[in-house]
């Protein structure tokens, strides 16, 4: 049975009140589950209930605490699988041996506070700073980074503290252990899934960085480029006419990008067929936008399709060849596009999609942005593509013709 998660704000609100709380990442990661409290709130009975855990503990710090600090990596090469970053360990100075959870609620207290200095602490010790990235997870999907963005959408100082959670047997706790502890302890317990989905709604990420008016055969639209915060990709806004006009809802394609499909006419989908649907639909509506995001294959990259491509020639469709690569059917995120139609100015918008999951997109998000109708973009079926399109219609819920 599935662990019911908590919302983002339920687990912000349970750090701010110095509660702990357990932030589980992906299956195919760590598949770990980590207690999680803000730094500055650990008492000695909180650190007490996060040794229960049996794991590392360990406090998440940002790279000017490490410097002021003096905190050097353990190793100089860390070829660990997933680069934790672990730092100097390290006790408060005024403690006998640095062991007891008192000693080492007051160590991290310490390290939460902005005014710490080097001469606060000995070394080595037995509390392990980890160097989050700046950006938290929207730069690594990890615990160290989930546990500081955390106690920062708290309001709280820049530092958390973090352990891994084990079972009786001494392996990693399974997602319905980690349920049963929840609600044993009554504890707010969410993804960094959810974490990363929620900050690419709920921060403004991104930025104007060119804009200007691009002729096409559909009709003239005005072509704006984005920058996303901690990210190199650049997302595109293509415009037709005053969207905030009164009338219709604007309509509105969320095209994820497909080199195959939009730039070389490939028989084997529907994107390109899609990508020209759109704008000459958005045009002869008069106004409307398409968002073009570079989420390439569905989120798994060009390659990466390329190899699901070639498994498809030995008889997979596109689900199982995504999943035998260890992809999901659908890795897209439609939060920085979000954010590109909120900077247009919209609030309504009629989807050009046969995708539920996009509109579910729109409304689940607790975001200010409505779909109010779904409008079908089909394309011509050819030979090539016909597997393909069933397997959207079937396995992925897209609404096309049977």
């Amino acid at each position: 049975m599935p662990v019911e998660l908590n919302t983002v704000p339920e687990a912000v609100e349970a750090i701010r009140a110095g509660e702990v709380v357990i932030v589980v990442d992906a299956e195919d990661r760590e598949n770990e589950g980590d207690y999680i409290c803000a730094a500055e709130k650990c008492t000695p009975e909180v650190i007490n209930f996060m040794l229960s855990g049996r794991g590392q503990l360990c406090v998440s710090i940002l790279p000017d605490a490490a410097k002021r600090l003096e905190l050097t990596p353990v190793v100089v090469q860390n070829d660990a699988p997933l680069k934790t970053a672990f730092m100097t360990p390290i006790d408060i100075r005024s403690a006998k041996t640095g062991i007891t959870a008192s000693e080492r609620a007051e160590t991290i207290r310490r390290l939460a506070s902005p005014e710490c200095k080097v001469d606060d602490f000995v070394r080595p010790g037995h509390v392990y700073p980890l160097l989050a990235k700046q950006g938290g997870v929207l730069r690594r999907a990890g615990h160290t980074e989930a546990a500081m963005d955390l106690a920062r959408m708290a309001g709280l100082g820049s530092a958390a503290a973090l352990c891994e959670i084990l079972d009786d047997s001494g392996e990693r706790a399974s997602r319905a252990d980690l349920g049963q502890i929840a609600q044993k302890h009554n504890l707010k317990i969410i993804s960094i899934e959810q974490l990363i989905a929620h900050r690419r709604v709920s921060e403004k990420l991104i930025s104007r960085t060119a804009e200007a008016r691009l002729p096409t055969k559909y009709g003239d639209f005005t072509i704006v480029v984005y920058g996303v915060q901690y990210e190199a990709q650049e997302p595109i806004a293509l415009v037709f006419g005053d969207l905030t006009a009164e009338g219709n809802p604007a309509l509105v394609r969320m095209h994820s990008s497909c080199f195959t499909g939009d730039l070389v006419a490939s028989l084997r989908c529907d994107c390109g067929d899609q990508l020209h649907l759109a704008l000459q639909m958005i045009s002869s509506e008069g106004r409307g936008a398409l968002i073009y995001l570079p989420q390439e294959g569905r989120g798994i990259g060009l390659a990466q399709k390329i190899r699901a491509y070639a498994l498809q020639d030995k008889g997979m469709d596109t689900v199982e060849a995504n999943h035998a690569l260890g992809f999901k059917a659908d890795m897209r995120d439609y939060g920085i596009g979000l954010q590109i139609l909120k900077d247009l100015g919209l609030s309504e918008v009629r989807l050009l999609t046969n995708n539920p999951k996009k509109t579910e997109a729109f409304n689940l998000r607790g975001f200010d942005l409505r779909v109010v109708d779904q409008v079908p973009i089909v394309s011509d079926v050819n030979e090539h593509n016909q597997k393909y399109l069933e397997t959207k219609r079937d396995k992925m819920g897209h609404n096309l013709p049977g």
